[in-house]
Parts: structure tokens; sequence; C-alpha cells
């Protein structure tokens, strides 16, 4: 009976004694976890930073970008307004009748470049 006791008693001890391992085990896991929890919020927030910080810098590209357009669009519609008036030029000089050169600057001119009247 003695033995059933003492067999009843290092059962029950053995028992608690597990019981005491796996609650301690299950503490380590639960801080171990938290560790890792706030390494994993600490990422997190840091990668929020940087999309946010790539988002701002992405507007600013875009709003670089829409100004350059502008400018472009602005510098084809004088480019237009020029070579129309070029053209106007080109055909008035062209439909132009010839004038008389003085002789005191053709003969000059004569010389210089060659050719004749």
């Amino acid at each position: 009976m003695i033995r059933l006791y003492l067999l009843a008693g290092v059962v029950i001890l053995g028992g608690m004694g597990v019981g005491y391992w796996h609650y301690n085990s299950i503490l380590d896991d639960r801080q171990a976890l938290s560790e890792a929890l706030a390494a994993s919020k600490a990422a997190n927030d840091l990668a929020i930073q940087a999309a946010d910080n790539n988002a701002a810098r992405a507007r600013e590209i875009e709003a670089t970008y829409k100004t350059q357009i502008a400018a472009l669009e602005v510098l084809a519609t004088e480019t237009a307004v020029n070579e129309a008036l070029s053209r106007a030029f080109t055909d008035d000089i062209a439909t132009a009748d010839d004038i008389e050169i003085p002789d005191t600057l053709a003969k000059p001119f004569l010389r210089r470049f060659g050719g004749g009247r």
C-alpha cells in the first residue's frame, strides 16, 4: 500500500514537473513571438515610410514632367508660328522684284567674289 502511495506521489509530482516545464516553454514561446511581432511591426513601419517617400517622389516627378510637357507645348506653338513667318518671308522674297544695286556697291562685290553682270 505504501508503495502505491509512493508511486501515486511520484506520478503526481512528475505530472506537476511536466506541467511546470510545459508552462515555462509556453511562456518562452510567447516571449519569442512577442519579439518577432515587434520586429515585424518595425519592418512594416519602415516599409510604409519608404512607400510614402516613394509616392511623394513620384508626385514630384509627375509635376516636373507636366511642367516640361507644358514648356514643350509652348515651344512647339512658337516653332509653328516662326515656321509660318519664315515661309511667308521666303514667299515674299521669292516673288519680290530684283532691285538694281548701285555700281559703287556692285563692282567691289564682283571683284571680290567674281562673276559678271
